[in-house]
Parts: structure tokens; sequence; C-alpha cells
């Protein structure tokens, strides 16, 4: 289902409070969508095993309740009809993300680890990302389309997209791993923001692509927003991996926000650097035990030796 498919059923809902419908039939779980007693917008799902009790926020009320049938409905309702489109993609979400479950406990337990990532993002929805954060997205995202020309199947790319949860790569894909940074043009030099960062035994490459911020005078400027969406359509064709990579924007903390339209980013040029044991990287057994966080700066200029050109990638 799409966003606009539950906004839709919303408004067809609006006069009749406490009115409820199934989804879809063919879920393993009995989710209904409807307009709660109180007139918000609401999911339920309904289960014969009790589910953990989620709980509410400023943005999200949440009941569970025993039926006289013996089951168990968990409500997920909108206290704000600002956040209408928001909540419609949190629902997708969730339908989605349990389709596949094999048994009613592993979907209810696909919901509440979705339901978790969601609120905290409601926590902060009326927070923008920092610029670096953008910047760093929209660089993943140009390397995504650069794999995707080359070949790579839309589910492959996404899921050897591990930018968003915090891996220490961004890309994994088969026999080698990319490491993105988006730095302004004319910088000297790049942050590497960890020790295991470029630490490893298999042959890699330290990808940077110039990002710059830009105005709306600037005919090649692209918003963050844009970005996304152009992915998002690229995916349409592809339910599991648009699915996916919905949930790993979730984790990332983006959500569409029309601060992201008016963040407009110039993509430059990008250079690849081959990583091996010779690159000059600091590793563990080289950086005494006691110290336990590192974050140092590469000079481009010293690491040009590396530098290879796209056929690397694919060697």
């Amino acid at each position: 289902m799409k966003t606009t498919d539950f906004i839709s059923k919303w408004e067809d809902f609006r006069t009749q409070k406490g009115y409820m419908q199934r989804l879809d039939p063919s879920h393993p779980l009995d989710f209904f969508i409807g307009i709660n007693e109180k007139g918000y917008d609401e999911l339920a799902l309904i289960t014969v095993i009790e589910p953990c009790q989620m709980k509410s926020s400023k943005a999200l009320e949440v009941e569970k309740n025993k039926r006289k049938d013996g089951k168990w409905a968990t409500q997920i309702a909108s206290v704000e009809s600002k956040n209408q489109e928001i909540f419609a993609r949190l629902c997708v979400d969730l339908v989605e993300n349990s389709y596949t479950a094999k048994s009613e406990q592993e979907g209810i337990s696909r919901v509440a680890a979705r339901f978790l990532a969601w609120q905290r993002l409601f926590a902060t929805m009326h927070e923008t990302l920092p610029m670096s954060v953008l910047k760093g997205l929209v660089g993943e995202l140009k390397f995504a389309q650069y794999l995707l020309d080359k070949g790579v199947s839309k589910d492959d790319l996404i899921q050897s997209w591990q930018g968003p949860s915090g891996a220490d790569r961004d890309y994994v894909l088969n026999d080698k791993w990319y490491e993105i940074k988006a730095i302004s043009t004319g910088k000297d030099k790049v942050t590497i923001s960890s020790l295991n960062q470029l630490e490893t035994d298999i042959p890699g490459c330290l990808v940077i692509i110039n990002v710059d911020e830009s105005s709306k005078t600037d005919p090649d400027a692209v918003s963050v927003k844009a970005m996304v969406d152009k992915m998002r359509s690229v995916l349409s064709d592809a339910p599991d991996a648009s699915r996916i990579f919905e949930e790993k924007l979730v984790s990332l903390g983006y959500l569409d926000k029309q601060a992201y339209e008016e963040v407009l980013l110039r993509i430059g040029t990008s250079n690849y650097y081959r990583v091996g044991e010779d690159f000059p990287r600091l590793v563990t057994d080289k950086v005494p035990s006691e110290i336990v966080a590192v974050r140092y700066d590469l000079s481009l200029a010293g690491i040009d030796p590396w530098k290879v050109g796209e056929e690397y990638i694919w060697s």
C-alpha cells in the first residue's frame, strides 16, 4: 500500500468514528484502519498472542486492550492532524515490514521494533538533520545511482547500503566495500570517524565526492528531498528494496520535510582511492590499548598515490 491509500481511507471514514476496516486479508497479521472515537486517524492490530505494551508519546497514542473474544487489540493513533502524511508512512512501514512474517509472534516483534524506531523519529520530527549528515546522505545516494548504472540490482544495492545503520562502511557489496565521504570542494583533507572505518582485511575503496551548499540560482543544484524522491522512483518497481530503503531512511532519522526541499546542494566530482594493507590508516594493533576511540584526518595530497580509476571498483 501507499501513503496516499491510507490518507484516502481515513478521509472516507472521517464521519464514521469508531469504524474500522480490515486492510489486507492476505496479510499474516490482522491490520485494521479507521477513525477512533476521538476522531484520530488510527491503525489497529488484532492478535491472538498478547503483544508487548508500546508506549504513547506526544504525537502517537497507543492503547492495548483485551477484547471480549479473547483477542488483543493494539491501537495506534496520530493525535495531530498535521502529521497525517508522516503517520501514513509509519503505517505503510509497519504493514509492509511484517508482511513476510512466518508467524504471529514474529509479526508482532517486527511491528514493535519498527514502531520504536518511528517513535524516536517522531520525537525529533521538528528537528532537522545536520548539514554534514544531509551531505553524507546525498553522497551515498549519488554513489547508489552510480552502482545501479553499472548493473547492480536494486535489491542488492539496498541490501548492501549500510551507512544509515551506523556501520563502519557505507556499502558492502560482494567481495568489496566502499566508504563514501562527501566533502566541500577545495577541502584538503578528509575525516575518518573511527578506528574501525578503514580497518579490514577485505580490499575496499574510499570514495570522496565533492558536495557543496548551493542556491536556487544554480541550475545544477539539487535538493536533498529531490535526491531521496529520485531513489524512491527508481525503486518503485522493486517492493522489497523500496521497503528496506524507507526503513533505512527512518534509521538515519530522515523524514520528508519542507526544510529538505530548501537545502540545495551541488554534486561535483568523485575520486576513488584503493584501500589495502599499504594504505595510510590507523589500525588496532598499532594503537595503544589505552586509546579506545580514534578520529583522524587524511591529507588528500598525501593519499594521492592510492587514487584509482573507476575500473578498480569492478576489478
